[in-house]
């Protein structure tokens, strides 16, 4: 009888690489917006949060809120931060010194995330964080033991568990009566060219995807604590749903991070043509002392899965105190997209006026806006103005603060934010009003797409008050 007996050395030997590709995707997206989001004229300038922290929470904020820009806020330190971080995780890729580089692209990573706000809150985001702190600690655990694969075949197991769970849990009646999809493609934050196609399959196709997706994500897992066949079909299934999830639509590096941290499922046997395992360039002197102390550290993030998969049942107040601590690094957090289905789809439309007479739009590069542009590939990229405007859009008839200091932005003129835009209409000068204009939007038919190119078809619902840098007018 064959049974669980892990061997992943060749696999976590090339995990660190793999890793800091995904950490290079992130670090190149967030430089072309850190300026515009994060600057001293951007949309949530990190100066101006790190002042209001010191000023409320003294000393006690560097516990709150871990990160390096305490020490410097200034937007040139900003903006090198996530350089250097594009800069390290090429180096990561090349294998180069990968235990101080994962410390590194760790902490800055975990600097942007703390003081990052709503843009920098996404599950991906610590999904990264997460996986690159257990990864700190690998290059001091060569050989991989089968303590190291156990916790990472956990982690899978857990994560992509969670995700099918919580749909179930949320009692939303979309998931349950297999619906989901009928809306999916439409409704989520930014969908691309094959979701438009996608969503145009018949009703029956789209209840058997949901169901298939239940399959993928509350029966595959469990293959991962398998033995090494078993292993390999997970890795394989789970690939195939990451790939069709990227196809339909744009959700960052997040599937390539999936997709990285489903490696470690590989075994040794099937990875023999690569090599023998690569040497993480730590000596084993230096790592023989360590090996308990690695060990515990393993089973601590063993154990930390384990307390976040009963989270998910039962929240008694010690495991919801004691995963709210390790939460606070990012190192232990809960997972589960889309658990209750958008079924409607609002947009913000940003429009300009000196006049209020004759209004003009700001168009966004990503997300939906003139219903005769096909929806856009973004992903790997990640425009987080972008999705955040999705999540507004939720509750159309509240004007979040982000999006107040957005329309502020807008009316000065900022140069960063403007350059978030695909299309500014006030060039010159900035407009003295501006404007919120919510619409409703599905997508079109075939028929409409064929007669009139139209992608989407929308009806205004409503629109704020004209704004201007006073306050609101009229």
């Amino acid at each position: 009888m064959t049974t669980y007996v892990p061997s992943c050395a060749i696999a976590l030997g090339l995990f660190p690489r793999f890793l800091g590709a995904v950490y290079l995707l992130a670090f190149v997206s967030l430089l072309v917006q850190a300026d515009g989001l994060y600057g001293s004229r951007g949309i949530l300038p990190i100066r101006d949060y790190v002042a209001a922290l010191r000023e409320h929470l003294g000393v006690k904020g560097w516990r709150r809120f871990p990160s390096i820009f305490w020490l410097n806020s200034g937007d040139s330190f900003v903006t090198g931060c996530a350089a250097l971080g594009v800069g390290l995780s090429f180096l990561l890729v090349l294998g180069i010194t990968p235990l101080p580089l994962l410390v590194i692209l760790w902490l800055i990573y975990l600097s942007f995330s703390t003081m990052g706000q709503e843009f920098l809150s996404y599950q991906w985001d610590a999904l990264l964080l997460e996986t690159g702190f257990m990864t700190m600690f690998l290059p001091l655990a060569t050989p991989a033991s089968p303590l190291v694969c156990l916790a990472y075949h956990f982690f899978v197991f857990r994560f992509i568990l969670s995700a099918g769970v919580v749909k179930l849990t949320s009692r939303d009646p979309n998931w349950r009566n297999l619906l989901a999809l009928s809306f999916h493609y439409e409704t989520q934050p930014i969908p691309n060219r094959v979701a438009w196609y996608a969503h145009q399959l018949p009703q029956q196709l789209q209840r058997l995807s949901t169901l298939g997706t239940f399959f993928f994500e509350l029966i595959v897992p469990f293959l991962a604590l398998g033995p090494a066949p078993l292993r390999l079909a997970c890795f394989c299934l789970l690939l195939s749903f990451q790939v069709l999830i990227m196809l339909t639509g744009n959700y960052g590096f997040f599937n390539c991070l999936t997709i990285v941290l489903c490696v470690p499922l590989l075994d040794d046997r099937y990875l023999g043509a690569i090599g023998q395992a690569p040497v993480l360039s730590v000596p084993a002197a230096d790592t023989a002392f360590a090996a308990p102390l690695i060990g515990a550290v393993f089973l601590l993030f063993l154990l930390l899965n384990v307390a976040q998969l009963i989270r998910l049942f039962v929240r008694p107040y010690w495991l919801n105190r004691l995963l709210v601590t390790f939460g606070r690094l990012w190192v232990s957090n809960p997972y589960g997209l889309f658990a209750v289905m958008t079924t409607e789809r609002y947009e913000f439309e940003i429009q300009g006026s000196n006049d209020l007479k004759g209004w003009q739009v700001y168009e966004f590069r990503w997300k939906p806006g003139d219903p005769a542009i096909a929806p856009r590939q973004a992903a790997p990229h990640q425009p987080r103005l972008d999705w955040q405007m999705w999540f507004a859009a939720l509750n159309p008839s509240f004007v979040e603060p982000w999006l107040e200091s957005l329309v502020r932005r807008l009316l000065e003129g900022s140069p960063p934010v403007l350059a978030l835009f695909r299309t500014v209409p006030f060039r010159e000068a900035p407009p003295t009003f501006i404007r919120l204009v919510v619409y409703r939007y599905h997508f079109s038919d075939l028929s409409t797409k064929k007669s009139s190119g139209r992608w989407w078809n929308r009806r205004e619902i409503g629109a704020s008050a004209p704004m201007t840098l006073r306050g609101r007018h009229g």
